[in-house]
Order: C-alpha cells, then sequence, then structure tokens
C-alpha cells in the first residue's frame, strides 16, 4: 500500500535533486522522470485507491484503473465512469446523473490520473517544445504534455486532453516523489492521499448493477476488500479478510513514540517491496498494548526477510465485524467501537475468536498527527468472527 498524506506548502518540503534538464534526450526524459518520481512503483499506479480532499474540505474515495474507468463515492452518493460516461449508483438501479455531477466526476478522474503521472507511465513517445516542456503521445492517439520544475525532473504541470493538472506539492518518501496536492480548474486545489496500489479489481467492479449499494446492510457481506471502498458504517457489519501478516512491537502509547516505533516499520515494508495492507493496527491482549504493520507479499514478488529480532505475525483469511464509530476523540471512539463490536456479536449469531483491532486512518510513519486529526479520527473497528 502507498501511502501519501496531505501536508505544508512546497517550500516545508525536501529539495529535489538538481538535474540540468538541457543534457536529457528527449528519448530518455520520460523513464529519468519516472525513475525519479515512481520507480519501485512503476507498472502498478494504473489500479489505485485515493482520498480526495476538496477545498471546501470534503472527501471523495476514488477507486480507478486508468485512465478510463473510476469509481467515486462520497457523503452524497457513488457513481461510476466508463470512458466518459459518468452513472449514478443506486441500491437497485443506475438513476440519472445531474451535468454539475458528471463533470466533477470527470475532472476527478482528470485529477486522479495527473497526479499520478499517468500520461508519462502510457507515453509512445516523447518530443521537448520548450526548456522544461515535452510532448508525450499516447495510445489513443491524442498527444498530452509535461512541463517539469526547472532544474528538477519533478513535474509542474501534466497535460492531457480532459484539462491541466498542476502538481502543487510533493511527499518525499524513502523511493519516491508521489504528487499531495494537486490543482484543476473546476475542482480547485486538493488533496491526495493514494491508499492502495497494484490492485486487482473484481470483474464486475466497474459494471453498474444492483450490487453497487452504497452501504452494505447490517450483517451484509462486503463485496470489497476493506481497504478498497467500504462504507464507514456505525452499524457492524462482516467482511471477508483475506490472509496478511504483521510486523508486531509493543504500543509506547503515545504519538509521538507510536510514530517513531512505526516509520522503520513501514519504511522496511517499502525497501523489501511488499504490500503495506491497511492503516496501522492497535489492539491489547494478554495484559499487553500492541502495534502493528500490516502487509503482504505482492504477486509473484519478493518474500519479505524479518530484520533480526522482528515479531512477525501471520493472520489467516477469515470473517472480520467491522464498524466506524461516529463520534468524539480517539479514546471515546475506541471505547465506543468495542462496545458496539460486542453488542452485535449475538445480534449476529458471531462468536468472536480474538482481540478486537483499532486502525486509525493516521500515516504514522510522517509523524505525529494533527491536533485536529486526533480530535475527531476516522477510526475502523474489527473483531475476528466466526
Amino acid at each position: 500500500m502507498l501511502l501519501a498524506a496531505c501536508g505544508g506548502g512546497a517550500a516545508a518540503g525536501p529539495t529535489p535533486r538538481a538535474v540540468d534538464l538541457t543534457t536529457i534526450a528527449d528519448a530518455d526524459l520520460v523513464a529519468a522522470v519516472l525513475d525519479e518520481c515512481h520507480r519501485p512503483l512503476r507498472g502498478r499506479l494504473d489500479r489505485i485507491a485515493a482520498i480526495v480532499g476538496l477545498p471546501g474540505g470534503d472527501e471523495v474515495r476514488l477507486f480507478a484503473e486508468l485512465p478510463d474507468k473510476l469509481r467515486a463515492l462520497d457523503a452524497t452518493g457513488s457513481w461510476l465512469l466508463l470512458h466518459d460516461e459518468v452513472r449514478r449508483l443506486g441500491g437497485d438501479d443506475t438513476q440519472p446523473v445531474a451535468a454539475a455531477d458528471a463533470d466533477r466526476v470527470r475532472r476527478l478522474r482528470t485529477l486522479l490520473d495527473g497526479a499520478l503521472l499517468g500520461p508519462l507511465h502510457r507515453a509512445r513517445g516523447c518530443r521537448r517544445i520548450g526548456p522544461v516542456e515535452w510532448e508525450l503521445p499516447q495510445p489513443d492517439g491524442s498527444t498530452a504534455r509535461v512541463a517539469l520544475r526547472p532544474g528538477t525532473l519533478l513535474p509542474d504541470r501534466v497535460v492531457g486532453g480532459h484539462g491541466e493538472v498542476r502538481c502543487v506539492d510533493y511527499l518525499r518518501t524513502s523511493t519516491t516523489w508521489m504528487v499531495q496536492r494537486a490543482a484543476l480548474d473546476g475542482l480547485g486545489e486538493c488533496t491526495l492521499q493514494f491508499v492502495v496500489d497494484d490492485l486487482a479489481w473484481a470483474p464486475d467492479f466497474f459494471t453498474a448493477g444492483p450490487r453497487d449499494a452504497v452501504a452494505p446492510a447490517s450483517g451484509a457481506t462486503t463485496r470489497l476488500a476493506a481497504a478498497t471502498g467500504e462504507a464507514r458504517s456505525p452499524v457492524p457489519f462482516v467482511v471477508d479478510a483475506a490472509a496478511t501478516n504483521w510486523v508486531v512491537v509493543a504500543d509506547p502509547g503515545t504519538w509521538p513514540a507510536r510514530c517513531e516505533r512505526y516509520a522503520p516499520l513501514h519504511a522496511e515494508l517499502l525497501r523489501q517491496d511488499q504490500q503495506v495492507a491497511g492503516f496501522p493496527i492497535l489492539w491489547q491482549e494478554d495484559d499487553a498494548a500492541w502495534l502493528a504493520a500490516p502487509f503482504r507479499r505482492r504477486p509473484e514478488g519478493p518474500a519479505f526477510r524479518p530484520p533480526t529480532g522482528w515479531t512477525i505475525r501471520a493472520v489467516p483469511a477469515g470473517r472480520w465485524l467491522v464498524v466506524y464509530p461516529p463520534e468524539g476523540d480517539f479514546a471515546a471512539r475506541r471505547a465506543d467501537g468495542e462496545r458496539r463490536l460486542r453488542e452485535a456479536l449475538p445480534a449476529l449469531r458471531l462468536t468472536a475468536r480474538g482481540a478486537v483491532i483499532t486502525q486509525p486512518f493516521l500515516h504514522l510513519q510522517e509523524g505525529e498527527p494533527p491536533v485536529d486529526k486526533l480530535a475527531a479520527p476516522v477510526l475502523r473497528m474489527s473483531l475476528p468472527v466466526q
């Protein structure tokens, strides 16, 4: 899982590597940019899940097979884009979509594709047209453009047939430069969090139909993995989870210490090309508090080799009862979520088979979460059941 979070202005971030762009041949430009920005992720960013923060404070969750398939989910509903056609998804019917909503979904697709440098990943050639600008022929016969920040390999603007995406700010990880703020006319300046990469969608995921309900009913089993778009329901529901592994350490109990302990776990998983399989996990067991970084081996990818002294827990596939407590700070939501899960067990005729785990939607590898995030964090609470 690739994580990118909202952050401060570009001036506050790390300085990109200086590059003399006049020495790079046209034939080498695209590869140079993608190696600089996305080297360990090349070939895996066309299927992506993301959270887009809009200028007004609303969030939209996107699930895409770029460049022309997208599902968008927000507090008002769910939409499906196939090529340029947009449909609103309902519980049983495909409903007409307002022109303004269709335009917004198309712009969200353009924003996501541009921020992920999609036209560079798909480029079939490259021709310089200015000191820092190049044309990029695309597989469909159209031509896109990229303009780089002077003296660097970081894109400043990515222009395609659907609009110009301005790359406002980047997140520097140990191996990548990921756009974390981008702007597009009609949307404004948005934040982006890339939650999952290298996805394999269900065959009918981008198909409209009666299965496309926005939220699962109480006790229903979701059709998607938890990280790929389940509704944040305050009513407990059941999901089928794939097997995973956890890197387990003692929970130090404070956010600064948790960040300090979690960051090297996350960095090592990325270094060994593992798929980070969700947000950090907190739970209590055997009279102790624990913190874990979940991960999976990628298909055809390398096996993880734990450093000396690391503890790895294998978590088998199975059913989990899930809830999103709706109100309060971290402690209040954690207590409320556990209560809701425990109370739902008899009603759903389920038996717990382990401890309640808490996954705050926080990027601990980036440092202590902001005060406002901790005052009202999104928590995913879950309990293994049978």
